[in-house]
């Protein structure tokens, strides 16, 4: 198992050619800075980092009921949730978590396509050793980051992620199956936060929770004393743009070509037209 993983920084940019060197076509990730406005757009799913600070955790008294564990082996087995069982893993665990519970929307490419045919019904553990036994996605992850030291929990038997007094971390939010689902490689089991109101776009749903979570981790301290980033992992703007392009150059070609056979008729026919 490869146990050199690196810290990656909390950037778009970096984050959209890592999603490119696992060989995934037609993805970008992007920052959301406006909690507040609607986010516009397909949205195949978030990637939160926030500080964890076991202190405002223990006021907040979070149970297990009140998070809507998903306890059903068969349920959670049948989505990609992996437990992080590498030091540093969880911004790919992120990524992972986002696009491989999207293959029908997007082309994962060979690497991911072979991780989820071989983990295919595989426990959370072991989806999670597989990711770790997998160099081209340790590769990859270590490409982009920086040499620092870790400075993420760790999940190990026997040890909690809670005895660290402050850390970083990413978890990712994705729907499924009409349901908006919590993704933390630190945690036993996926979250379901439950389908949204009636007619409500599921990043909708996804504002309300992450809103009503910030709130709680500040602990009734001001807002703005949490620390945290939120990106988005959307369709490529590129291909989105040369399609625009293709379909603005089709209409003028046919608008051209409506303007040359006009131009062709008689004079008191053109004043029919």
């Amino acid at each position: 198992m490869n146990k050199g993983w690196l810290e990656l920084e909390s950037d778009p940019g970096l984050f959209t050619l890592l999603v490119e060197d696992f060989g995934v076509k037609g993805v970008q990730v992007e920052e959301i800075y406006d909690l507040q406005k609607t986010i516009e757009g397909p949205v195949y799913g978030f990637i939160f980092l926030f500080r964890w600070i076991e202190e405002r955790r223990s006021r907040r008294k979070v149970t297990q009921e009140e998070e809507s564990f998903v306890v059903d082996d068969e349920i959670t087995n049948s989505i990609f949730f992996a437990h992080q069982v590498i030091p540093n893993s969880c911004a790919t665990h992120a990524l992972l978590s986002v696009l491989l519970n999207c293959e029908n929307k997007i082309r994962l490419g060979d690497i991911l396509t072979r991780l989820k045919h071989f983990t295919r019904s595989m426990n959370p553990e072991d989806k999670g050793l597989a990711i770790g036994n997998m160099p081209d996605l340790a590769k990859a992850h270590n490409s982009h980051a920086r040499p620092e030291p870790c400075r993420l929990p760790e999940k190990q038997q026997g040890i909690s992620a809670g005895r660290i007094q402050e850390a970083f971390h990413y978890v990712s939010y994705v729907p499924i199956n009409g349901h908006l689902f919590e993704l933390d490689g630190l945690k036993p089991h996926p979250i379901d936060h439950g389908p949204g109101r009636d007619q409500e776009d599921w990043t909708e749903t996804f504002r309300r929770v992450i809103t009503e979570r910030l709130g709680m981790a500040t602990g009734g301290e001001p807002y703005h004393d949490i620390r945290f980033n939120l990106m988005a992992v959307v369709p490529d703007r590129r291909q989105q743009y040369e399609q625009k392009l293709i379909k603005l150059k089709t209409n003028r070609r046919i608008v051209l070509e409506a303007l040359q056979q006009v131009s062709n008729k008689p004079f008191w026919l053109c004043d029919l037209i």
